[in-house]
């Protein structure tokens, strides 16, 4: 029997997954929880019965991350499945970091809850196609260089920039005026102003200076 705290902060939820392992033969919740507080107390209460913590990352007091790294700590054999209403990268990655045993979006099948449960029980880890997806994009930003990682950025937030653009776009982040961007991609200077009103144009940003921080602050958003 695969004994499961459910730590969820919505009370409606938490009924509804409890009701649905209660469906199974092998599956058997033990114990619930509001919040990451209630749940350290519940698992000085009911350790070593747990075996899988299925937990919300978004509660109050106490969050799912924060949770995690004290029973990764704690509990390390304790398997922990975090849940979430929206794929955030950056609590997907701590998440992960941290020693989360999975992560899945709430909208998933009742069928694929109880899979995911079982898997993780069994060692492996677990993740929604979201969660999947912006892990392999960070695995692949590893291999990439600099300009790659821009030009996957725009593409991403869905500016339609051509390949000359992109090269344009990148000289002008760095700090390039049009004079020097023209002798290194060996354009006329006013064929690089051309180019330049046109990424102005997509980016609906009509200045240099707001056009580089914007740049910059996609390059961040990598860091």
């Amino acid at each position: 029997m695969i004994n499961v705290l459910i730590v969820e902060d919505q009370r409606l939820f938490r009924d509804g997954v409890e009701a649905i392992i209660g469906r199974t033969d092998d599956i058997s919740v033990v114990g619930t929880a509001e919040n990451g507080e209630k749940a350290i107390e519940q698992m000085k209460l009911l350790h070593p019965k747990v075996d899988v913590v299925l937990m919300d990352i978004h509660m109050p007091n106490m969050d799912g991350i924060a949770t995690t790294r004290f029973l990764k700590e704690n509990y390390p054999e304790v398997k922990v499945v975090l849940l979430t209403t929206t794929a955030d990268d950056d609590m997907v990655i701590s998440g992960i970091v941290l020693g989360a045993d999975g992560f899945l979006i709430k909208t998933l099948y009742a069928e694929r809850l109880i899979d995911a449960i079982r898997m993780a029980y069994e060692g492996e880890i677990v993740l929604s196609g979201d969660v999947a997806r912006i892990l392999g994009n960070r695995i692949r930003e590893l291999t990439m260089d600099k300009k790659q990682i821009f030009t996957l950025r725009l593409d991403r937030m869905g500016f339609n920039f051509t390949r000359r653009e992109i090269d344009i776009a990148y000289l002008l982040m760095e700090h390039n005026s049009n004079s020097q961007i023209a002798n290194k991609l060996f354009l006329g200077e006013g064929t690089v102003k051309n180019y330049i009103s046109e990424i102005y144009h997509k980016l609906d940003i009509h200045n240099r200076a707001k056009a580089i921080t914007y740049f910059k602050q996609i390059m961040q958003e990598t860091e």
